[in-house]
């Protein structure tokens, strides 16, 4: 809890909405009146990954945009697989430079969560390493970033090793 003060404290002045904030309340009062729970977080991604992956979405065209025809370095790739059958082959994708958006202001440090903070205008973000928050489902979904490395080496030269492999 003396945590939680010191640090509201420290970044009072670059965040308006702390000033709203009583001192002096239960650690509980805070994580639950104004600090975003990890469900949050997590349904906040979900709803704009859903978005941003769905055919046509975000993801796709400004994937397309960057690295595709006619001057992008997976131009080729594209180009071939525009003239493949539509359910031949999946668009090639980088949710993670497209979906999250970029830093909007002090109170919305990226746009993914631009929704929970206009929601709930009274919870902050502040954590120490936005990393941390930043793509939690996101870095999960492994083919997205696979497809492209698949397109440029064949499969064989490619060698894939989970985390959980590596413990022992």
């Amino acid at each position: 809890l003396e945590w939680l003060v010191n640090r509201i404290a420290r970044i009072e002045s670059l965040h308006p909405m702390l000033k709203r904030i009583p001192y002096g309340k239960s650690e509980s009062y805070y994580r639950e009146n104004h600090l975003f729970s990890f469900d949050e977080f997590v349904r906040a991604e979900l709803d704009v990954l859903r978005d941003c992956l769905k055919p046509g979405g975000l993801a796709e065209l400004k994937s397309r945009e960057k690295y595709g025809p006619p001057d992008g370095m997976f131009a080729d790739v594209f180009a071939l697989r525009d003239t493949m059958k539509e359910d031949a082959s999946f668009p090639l994708i980088n949710a993670d430079e497209f979906c999250y958006g970029e830093r909007i202001n002090s109170t919305i440090p990226l746009a993914q969560w631009k929704d929970i903070v206009q929601q709930y205008p009274d919870k902050i973000i502040d954590v120490y390493s936005i990393q941390l928050v930043r793509s939690i489902i996101g870095r999960g979904l492994y083919v997205l970033f696979l497809d492209w490395w698949y397109q440029r080496f064949p499969q064989e030269n490619v060698y894939v090793i989970c985390t959980e492999d590596l413990r022992d």
